[in-house]
């Protein structure tokens, strides 16, 4: 009898990226339709922004757990799913013999939602982060799913209610299919298995995965500097941090509270068709992005490379002009004279394809230890300079990792704290409009602020650098 090899039935790897990426792109649509069915039973209970506020807290806390979580992708691939059927069937199954007096309670409800939330949460995030067997998910998928998932989620959930968890489990079946049954055809070796190790036999600095102990992360790297030559690369590294660590809060919080009252609102006053204009400008928005990305291909690259030097400052004063085109967008979604539908449409599409264009340049204005080091090595080599020790590297890029991800958690707490606020303002003011407007207003106020404060710092350095080249 004929045997088949194994590795007939694998997959090449621009196909294996291309089936990744779309089942992970579902599941991650699957679990936004969820999330948002969930701060709709939240409304509908407690009829305040508090309450889904506070939920969207307890789900981005539960998420900075999931992150942290390693573990089998088919084992988190079953705990989401059975978290999503005890969530839908737990009702029937656990509440069947309280009286209807308690099952009505707010209260209880609440913290069922609650519970609901956390246990979603963790799953669903540790699922979906997990590493495989399979091509890294692109950037393009990330944004997609990081800019029009929520406006998707906010759709079904309001405007097909009943076929709402019909149709977040179908989108998480492919993953799951992929996770359970073609692992084996996955095109990439399994990681610390033969394969992976006769592939990574050089010595490279992706070899070697340092574990860092916790709170060893160094305070000072110049080392790194002085061995790659990044001083000059990681000019405004900071600044250009704490822009997007104040722009990923901000933002965080206002999609956090603001999309489920806007629905309900909008359901109120029977136009939940609205969300079809909203997301078709999203769509819109997302096509024109791709097209400039087409046309400018020559200087934005791969997340990988670095810019081209003389687009350096250009692109950074851009990337300092898109949050306030940002914060300009969320006031035009709140004006009361621009709540026509193709308005608010255009208001959003203007929001998505500045963010999305800041998604993009962002990476690239601040590159990992790794790609400096690929980037300048041929400089290196010119200068007969010695490369960086494979270890050095390795370590580098560990705390590098280490502090991106202690960043990430501040951020994350950051929006837990408050998008419960925004829920409040929400309730005092009466008006998402109002909300949106004030939000807005002290936004663009604090980053032209920011901006303003970081031009003069840079103009007084360039002052300090010709005053000691005079003298």
């Amino acid at each position: 009898m004929r045997r088949i090899s194994v590795t007939q039935y694998t997959m090449d790897l621009a196909r294996g990226g291309r089936v990744f990426t779309t089942c992970w792109l579902s599941a991650s649509l699957g679990i936004s339709i969820l999330q948002m069915l969930l701060l709709a039973q939240a409304w509908q209970a407690s009829q305040h922004a508090l309450g889904p506020a506070c939920l969207v807290s307890a789900w981005t806390l539960a998420s900075l757990v999931g992150t942290r979580m390693r573990t089998a992708p088919q084992v988190w691939g079953g705990v989401c799913r059975a978290c999503i059927l005890l969530w839908l069937g737990g009702p029937a199954l656990v509440l069947w013999w309280l009286p209807p007096s308690v099952v009505s309670q707010v209260p209880s409800n609440t913290a069922a939602l609650a519970l609901a939330a956390l246990l979603l949460s963790t799953s669903s995030t540790a699922w979906l982060s997990q590493q495989r067997n399979w091509p890294t998910v692109g950037e393009r998928a990330e944004l997609v799913r990081r800019l029009v998932g929520l406006v998707i989620g906010l759709l079904v959930a309001w405007m097909l209610p009943t076929w709402a968890p019909l149709i977040a489990l179908t989108c998480c079946l492919p993953l799951c299919t992929l996770d359970f049954l073609f692992s084996s055809c996955s095109p990439l070796p399994r990681p610390g298995g033969v394969a992976a190790c006769w592939v990574g036999r050089y010595w490279t600095a992706d070899r070697w995965q340092v574990q860092l102990q916790q709170g060893v992360v160094p305070r000072n790297w110049r080392w790194l500097f002085s061995q790659t030559e990044r001083s000059e690369t990681a000019r405004g590294y900071l600044p250009l941090t704490l822009l997007a660590g104040a722009v990923a809060v901000v933002l965080g919080c206002v999609w956090g509270a603001v999309p489920t009252p806007f629905a309900a609102g909008l359901r109120a006053a029977h136009a939940l068709e609205t969300l079809c204009w909203l997301l078709g400008g999203q769509i819109v928005a997302l096509a024109i992005g791709t097209c400039f990305l087409f046309a400018a291909r020559g200087i934005i690259g791969f997340p990988d490379r670095l810019l081209p030097g003389n687009w350096r400052p250009r692109l950074r004063f851009l990337a300092l002009v898109l949050p306030l085109g940002m914060a300009a967008s969320l006031v035009a979604l709140g004006l009361p004279f621009l709540q026509a539908r193709w308005w608010l449409a255009v208001s959003l599409a203007s929001y998505t394809l500045a963010d999305a264009v800041w998604g993009i340049l962002l990476p690239r204005l601040r590159p990992d230890l790794g790609t400096v080091v690929r980037s300048q090595r041929h400089l290196l080599l010119g200068q007969r300079a010695g490369l960086p020790d494979p270890l050095q590297l390795a370590h580098g890029r560990a705390c590098e990792a280490q502090a991106r991800l202690l960043l990430a958690g501040v951020e994350g707490v950051l929006i837990a704290v408050s998008t419960p606020l925004v829920g409040w303002m929400i309730d005092r003011l009466g008006s998402v409009d109002d909300a949106l407007v004030m939000v807005g207003l002290v936004f663009a106020l604090g980053l032209a602020c920011a901006v303003l404060a970081w031009a003069l710092v840079a103009y007084a350095h360039r002052s300090a650098q010709a005053r000691s080249a005079l003298s």
